[in-house]
């Protein structure tokens, strides 16, 4: 199916509808796990992983929907440069992350808590090392093949790869606003968060302009949340860590 006809307009309202669909199924496929009983870990684990897949199985319902194959997609075996960017790419959005952070706090501003922090209170050390290689093997290649692998692109089809970037990390960040609203239901603090996850997304929407290659948003994605679960928990179970490292791990 081409969509050399659909107008700019219609494709941002696909492409809304896409990233709405992608959290609805993530919340109805996650709700079968809270009704059996599996222990704090194994629970939560499998609920990440059911609620990750509301974000591919809304990306195939477009690529069945349009009739698209995997070329849409993009994705090619990294070679050197490739990877090489995914290593730059991990420690730009690190670092980023630690400078957004920390002149929030500076300013001031309340930042909205998550899953990590949600945890510490818990005191769920065990969770956050598992969430390491989740990161990796589900919830960087779910996210990005949604959002850099499927919305991206069809919004590129319209506007320039720039402002395709833009609104694409703009529905990303959007769609972190009920989990962001429930941990922290401060206006205030979830603008913050909301912002400075936009500013992750417009990161990994260039490393894919740049490289025209889902596997290095895919990955560095993946690297990025896997090292910030681990610094968590080295911060968790350790009290002599600076507190930059403390303020990057606990907060967003």
């Amino acid at each position: 199916m081409s969509h050399q006809s659909v107008s700019p307009a219609r494709r941002v309202g696909v492409a809304t509808g896409l990233a709405v669909l992608g959290v609805v199924l993530s919340v109805l496929l996650s709700i079968p796990v809270f009704v059996v009983s599996l222990g704090t870990v194994a629970q939560f684990a499998v609920a990440l992983v059911l609620s990750e897949l509301g974000f591919v199985a809304a990306g195939l319902v477009f690529l069945r929907a349009t009739d698209e194959g995997l070329d849409f997609l993009r994705i090619r075996t990294p070679d050197l440069r490739a990877l090489g960017v995914v290593v730059a790419g991990t420690v730009a959005l690190f670092g980023y992350r630690l400078v957004a952070i920390l002149t929030a706090q500076a300013a001031g501003l309340p930042l909205a808590g998550n899953s990590v922090t949600q945890l510490a209170e818990q005191g769920v050390l065990a969770t956050l090392l598992l969430l390491v290689p989740l990161s990796v093997l589900v919830v960087g290649p779910a996210e990005e093949f949604l959002f850099r692998g499927v919305i991206q692109p069809y919004l590129d089809g319209a506007f320039s790869r720039a402002l395709a970037v833009v609104l694409t990390s703009a529905l990303f960040a959007l769609v972190h606003l009920p989990t962001t609203w429930i941990a922290t239901p401060n206006p205030i603090a979830v603008s913050v968060t909301l912002v400075i996850l936009f500013g992750l997304s417009l990161l990994l929407g260039y490393l894919y302009v740049w490289t025209d290659n889902l596997v290095v948003p895919i990955l560095v994605h993946g690297f990025y949340d896997a090292l910030l679960f681990g610094l968590a928990y080295l911060v968790l179970s350790s009290e002599t860590l600076p507190d930059g490292a403390s303020a990057v791990a606990l907060n967003v």
